[in-house]
């Protein structure tokens, strides 16, 4: 079948017309990819290169996914970034007989379970590039077993220069039934549930141009009649939702555009509209019902779009005011459609009417009118439905179907319809009156400090409204609530409904519960009125009841505070012990008895409502409010709307300020996971380079300015680490405990003890020689820019730095107590310590509002492991979980520490069982004893240039060894480092001492894992405590050395042993970590320097630039030029090898520490010298 033969309209299928328009029309430019922020700069895809990609990504699913004999199509699950790798694998997986089931990374992980479930999914697919999961992603592999993919970057399913044609030569008839792709509902009802788009469904677009002119039609056009071929498109809505398949996928290839698309990472915005504006030819513009909101309120943006042809609105109702501004300025056409039936008989009405919706006749579609002036939608099989109702595809046994949709029909033209709301969202109130919510609730929902709202009020006998603030923490005052009353009042006002909202009965969401929300922000009105279904009932309990009249003697603020307590305690029983300071609400009370209380005191007092619910959220203490009472009561104070309360507001926001200074400055234990790092300080030297009018000083001021600032904000990087006592409760021998100075200890603008100065100008070279000879370690020593003992007796500070000065620049060299942080934490303090230089220096924006205040809470992980429902008995805990410890198991007699502990374990059902930890020599000494030769490591560096990076990457990837599943460059890397490391010294066990290795014996990798993603999703991304484990993929040590064993299947064994690590692993980690006694049975396989086994410290993925001290203190916008860890503190205890974050040209070096005989098998071996060159050593 020709696809492009116009004949076929409505019985073409997608990757066919691809097909065949990358043989007639190869350079056709069928997708842009805008590639930075500010859309300057954009990859053009032909439609050749388009299908060899999809081509390339097919036959890579090929290899990977084993054929079956039954013809069943195998759905693909993906959650990815927002790239052309969405189109491609759709195409792709229609081609091998699978599937591609888009998800929202929005939906809870039982929404997504559920919809793996209906669907029969076990093929997961990652985007390769992702190191770590998505949270939402980890607790699904957790909870249900399925075979991850990991799918090639864009850059090299793009880089296609031969690839052998796929074809697909199934014809409609035989593949009309098979899923185009699977999509599933917003789940507003419940659940989500999957919807298949077969491409019969898909065929249902491709046919709305054969609407045929009718008498009942108006003289209107299909909609569809406005897309003209090679015109431009961009969509904001995410590929998981209908509308962005519709858009990004079918349209462009059924209608012949070129559909642009954003940056992957910048998420649609009005700011992004404006740039794509200004810097890509855009048509057609395809946005979310919001957007065009906030397009209407941009003027200057409205600008920009206004010179394309026009924007289609879709996915929820728009606001007609505000719509109605760019309707102006250029033609809204506003679509309504579902997900089970796409775009069903919308024709393109008048540009005046825009607002309004008109169907072609053969949609099959009825409005029966329900109530007065409201009519409810249906759809009706009819002889056309194949080619016009694709709804019926979906649910080919029904004959009717009931929208559930309501309309109102326009005053003088009937055809014209407008969409009011959903059926199954009306209010009914007790005495049977009906509210559709959703316009007001629309109208509501523009004030700026309103995130969402809900009527409610089912079977109430009067409704009420429950409000999400975009700030729920923020302090219900009066200014807010006069300003939310004045748009509540607007919104009743113009309701063609009688919505009588009453003050009283207006409640605020709780702020750890937000509203439960779909891929289009919308609110999910079901699940949202579910979880607070008790909250309700409560809040019009409160309204309900009648009051109980509580005397309060008003002579006293004491005697007014004991009549609180009586009123207050039935709500809150903590108040009758709690201290005059002690707040309502961080006691537990709620915004539902506030009205309550309001009544009971109104009531004992007669203040004819003079005290009101502002009042009560702006004194939530008993001793404020009882001041304000008798001030009341007195009749000294008059309570003014405006302003009530004035002053016990700010000394509440005071207070409790105060209270978690003084939390702050509390010393605590150290938590299981903090041991996994024992006794060192992790050394980091930074190359700062000086402007000509930066004096030393002058830069050391501002730096010790600002490490104080971030000492008095994170005040446990100002303590010390020490031994508990043996008195404490509970106390096991190894304990420690983090002490931390009082409050006000650095008041005065102490110099903080934790940094130095020294002036090196006359010890080393330039800062410019150094940055000429590319800042190679050997050019400084270590001990001399930071003379400090690496493995220190306690107590020990947390921080040591020193501010070395050359001409021209400066080192930072700095020491962070790897006990207190581990190396994410040590980036994190290092921001936060340049980001108080900046706002010292005048930044106005450097607040470090990005660090979650309870970053240094080492409470947390215990915290949330009794939260988070994984923790298990340790009888049930899988033995091969100590091989990701750096501690011998308890039952491992010290007498024989290489025997692997037992393996007398059963796991649970799909639970696969870990491989049983690695045996190697156990030293049981830290710090490690050393070199007993007193033989010494050099520090060595290697350099893999950008262009060898990608020729071993390509390597990698052709290579049959890596099962085209290795993709990711940090995996490559880290195969290679291994490799080389090892390869060198096993030559030179072997042709210099004779030694002869076994063929079980192992080299064993160690690489420390973060955890971060995925102990909890609770768990702060700033949070700065240890969170690893260690990863200990191992090979025979001749296997790994062996000339014929590939750098791909190295790299697949790393990829293989990652696949073990996941939340439940962290949990069950803890667990074990629980259950030592003491910590004296530590070890690691990379101490000593002997031995074949290494661990690697990757930083290739991090950014120096994330560092930014400011022009103020350094050139460069205050980031290094150079980031170097200080290595030659192990050069005598143990092997341990460096990535060191990539370079700007794409490069990235290799440190580790070499012994003379081993530098040059390095030297002389032929991979080696393929990809790295020696730099310095």
């Amino acid at each position: 079948m020709d696809a492009n033969n116009s004949s076929n309209i409505g019985k073409r299928l997608i990757p066919q017309i691809l097909d065949d328009l990358a043989t007639s029309d190869p350079d056709l430019l069928v997708y842009s990819l805008v590639s930075t922020p500010d859309c300057t700069q954009s990859r053009h895809v032909s439609a050749r290169e388009f299908v060899k990609a999809v081509d390339k990504t097919a036959w890579w699913l090929k290899s990977l996914i084993e054929h079956r004999p039954t013809t069943a199509i195998r759905p693909l699950g993906y959650i990815g970034p927002h790239d052309l790798r969405h189109i491609l694998l759709t195409f792709a997986c229609v081609k091998i007989n699978c599937t591609a089931l888009f998800l929202s990374p929005k939906n809870n992980v039982e929404g997504t379970l559920a919809v793996l479930a209906a669907t029969g999914c076990d093929i997961w697919v990652h985007p390769g590039e992702q190191y770590q999961y998505l949270p939402v992603v980890a607790n699904i592999l957790v909870q249900r077993p399925m075979r991850v993919l990991q799918l090639p970057e864009l850059d090299m399913l793009l880089g296609a220069e031969s690839v052998q044609p796929f074809p697909y030569t199934k014809t409609f008839d035989e593949a009309s039934q098979d899923p185009f792709c699977i999509l599933h509902t917003s789940g507003t009802t419940g659940v989500p549930k999957p919807v298949v788009w077969t491409h019969a469904l898909v065929g249902t677009m491709d046919a709305v141009r054969l609407l045929p002119p009718t008498e009942d039609d108006g003289g209107l056009q299909p909609w569809t009649s406005l897309f003209e071929a090679r015109s431009s498109i961009y969509s904001s809505f995410p590929m998981s939702h209908g509308a962005g398949i519709i858009m990004d996928i079918l349209l462009p290839a059924l209608f012949n555009l070129r559909c642009v698309l954003g940056p992957p990472t910048v998420p649609s915005n009005i700011d992004l509209i404006n740039s794509l504006a200004k810097h890509e030819q855009i048509d057609i513009w395809s946005m979310v019902p919001s957007l065009v909101d906030e397009l209407g309120e941009s003027p200057d943006v409205l600008e920009q779009v206004k010179r394309s042809k026009f924007i289609c609105a879709s996915g929820g109702p728009v606001s007609p005011d505000i719509a109605a501004k760019v309707n102006e300025s250029i033609r809204v056409l506003n679509l309504t459609g579902t997900t089970e039936g796409l775009f069903i008989g919308n024709l393109v009405v008048p540009r005046e009417d825009w607002f309004w919706f008109a169907f072609h006749p053969y949609s099959g579609f009825e409005f029966r009118e329900t109530e007065p002036g409201v009519y409810e939608h249906w759809i009706h099989r009819n002889e056309h439905w194949s080619l016009f109702q694709g709804i019926f595809h979906t649910f080919p046994d029904k004959n009717s179907i009931n929208m559930k949709d309501m309309y109102v029909r326009h005053p003088t033209k009937p055809d014209l319809w407008s969409f009011k709301g959903r059926s199954d969202d009306v209010v009914v109130l007790s005495n049977g009156y009906k509210i559709p919510p959703l316009a007001t609730e629309a109208y509501i929902t523009t004030h700026p400090d309103i995130a969402g709202c809900l009527v409610i009020g089912d079977g109430k006998p009067q409704p009420g409204l429950l409000i999400e603030l975009r700030d729920p923490t923020r302090t219900k005052d009066n200014a807010l609530f006069d300003s939310l009353w004045k748009t509540i009042e607007e919104a009743v006002q113009r309701s063609m409904y009688s919505v009588q909202l009453d003050r009283v009965y207006v409640a605020f969401s709780e702020p750890h519960k937000p509203f439960v929300r779909t891929d289009k922000n919308t609110v999910k009105r079901h699940a949202t009125l579910l979880l607070y279904a008790d909250f309700i009932e409560r809040f019009y309990q409160s309204r309900d009841d009648e009051t109980e009249l509580v005397a309060i003697v008003a002579d006293s603020e004491a005697s007014v505070i004991q009549s609180l307590r009586r009123i207050i305690s039935p709500s809150l029983p903590a108040i009758e012990d709690a201290p005059p300071d002690a707040d309502f609400f961080q006691l537990g009370f709620d915004s539902i008895f506030v009205f309550r209380l309001v009544r009971s005191i109104n009531a004992a007092l007669a203040l004819d409502d003079k005290i009101s619910p502002r009042h009560i959220y702006a004194s939530s203490t008993l001793a404020k409010l009882a001041a304000l009472i008798v001030r009341l009561a007195s009749g000294k104070t008059k309570v003014m709307s405006s302003d009530p309360g004035q002053g016990i507001e700010s000394d509440a926001v005071k207070l409790k300020a105060k209270i978690d200074q003084h939390r702050a400055h509390q010393s605590f234990r150290m938590n299981p996971f903090d041991y996994v790092n024992p006794n060192h300080y992790m050394g980091i030297n930074l190359y700062f380079a000086l402007g000509e009018e930066q004096t030393f000083e002058g830069v050391f001021a501002k730096l010790q300015a600002g490490l104080r600032r971030t000492l008095d904000r994170i005040p446990s990087l100002d303590g010390k680490m020490m031994f508990c006592s043996d008195q404490e409760i509970g106390h096991r021998k190894g304990d420690l405990r983090l002490t931390i100075p009082p409050v006000g200890y650095g008041e005065g603008h102490l110099a903080p003890r934790q940094l130095t100065f020294k002036d090196l100008s006359a010890e080393l070279p330039s800062f410019r020689e150094l940055q000429d000879g590319e800042f190679v370690p050997s050019a400084v020593r270590d001990d001399l820019v930071l003379p400090c003992d690496p493995f220190p007796p306690y107590p020990a500070d947390i921080i040591v730095s020193r501010a070395n000065f050359v001409r021209g620049g400066c080192i930072l060299a700095t020491n962070f107590h790897h006990g207190c942080l581990d190396g994410l934490g040590v980036m994190v303090a290092l921001k936060f310590w340049a980001e108080s230089c900046r706002y010292l220096d005048g930044d106005p924006t450097a607040t470090c509002s990005w660090y979650d205040p309870e970053s240094s809470n080492h409470d947390l992980p215990e915290i949330l492991y009794e939260m988070e429902g994984r923790a298990r008995p340790l009888a049930e805990v899988d033995p091969g979980t100590w091989g990701f410890l750096p501690f011998l198991p308890p039952e491992t007699p010290r007498s024989q520490p290489d025997q692997a502990p037992s393996r007398d374990f059963v796991p649970r059902v799909n639970e696969p069982a870990l491989p049983p930890p690695a045996v190697f020599p156990q030293k049981l000494l830290w710090p490690p004893a050393i070199d007993p030769q007193g033989r010494r490591l050099k520090t060595t560096l290697f350099l893999i240039t950008a262009a060898k990076l990608e020729a071993l990457k390509q390597e990698v990837i052709s290579d049959p060894e890596s099962k085209g599943v290795i993709t990711s460059l940090s995996d490559i890397v880290q195969g290679f480092f291994w490799r080389m490391a090892i390869r060198a010294r096993h030559r030179v066990a072997k042709e210099t001492r004779g030694q002869q290795f076994p063929p079980d014996e192992l080299a064993i990798l160690e690489l420390p894992i973060d955890g971060r993603p995925y102990f909890s999703a609770l768990l702060p991304d700033t949070y700065m405590g240890s969170m690893l484990i260690l990863n200990r993929p191992h090979m025979p040590v001749e296997k790994l050395c062996a000339d014929t064993t590939t750098i791909g299947h190295v790299a697949y064994v790393l990829r293989e042993f990652a696949a073990h690590v996941t939340p439940g692993l962290f949990h069950d980690a803890f667990t074990l970590l629980r259950s030592l006694s003491d910590y004296d049975r530590f070890t690691l396989a990379d101490m000593g320097l002997d031995g074949m086994h290494a661990m690697i410290s990757n930083m290739m993925l991090f950014q120096p630039t994330e560092i930014a001290f400011g022009d103020g203190v350094f050139d460069n916008g205050g980031s290094p030029l150079a980031l170097r860890p200080q290595i030659e503190r192990g050069g005598q205890r143990f092997r341990f090898l460096v990535i060191f974050p990539m370079r700007g040209d794409g490069g990235v070096e290799l440190v580790l520490g070499t012994l003379p005989e081993e530098r040059e098998m390095l030297l002389a071996d032929p991979e080696v010298k393929r990809y790295a060159t020696l730099i310095d050593g």
